[in-house]
């Protein structure tokens, strides 16, 4: 489902409705890339406050990947320094939530 990036935005820093968000990106990374993964369940485990650094670092990264492969460009920096950027600065994060949603809508495009 194409969504503008700015609503991805908003509704990251909406409590609870970044849990919707990022179930929904689990799910439309898993059409994409045709793995058996249950967003559920990668929902869950990325409410556990330590599993969900792995858990976010592995949707942004996964995301990337995907979007290399088909030519796109990823993440400035590459997703990894991004991220780790993004646990100091909170910036750096809404910038990944915008420039993730772009990716994710132009693969399914």
């Amino acid at each position: 489902m194409s969504r503008d990036p700015i609503v991805a935005v908003i509704l990251s820093v909406i409590p609870f409705a970044n849990f919707y968000l990022i179930y929904k990106w689990w799910e439309e990374l898993g059409a994409i890339t045709k793995e058996d993964a249950n967003p559920i369940l990668q929902l869950i485990l990325c409410l556990i406050p330590v599993v969900q650094l792995y858990f976010l670092w592995k949707l942004f990264t996964d995301i990337e990947k995907q979007a290399i492969a088909k030519g796109m460009e990823g993440f400035p920096m590459g997703g990894t320094v991004l991220y780790i950027l993004s646990l100091l600065f909170w910036i750096p994060f809404l910038y990944m939530f915008y420039k993730g949603q772009e990716m994710l809508n132009s693969l399914e495009a």
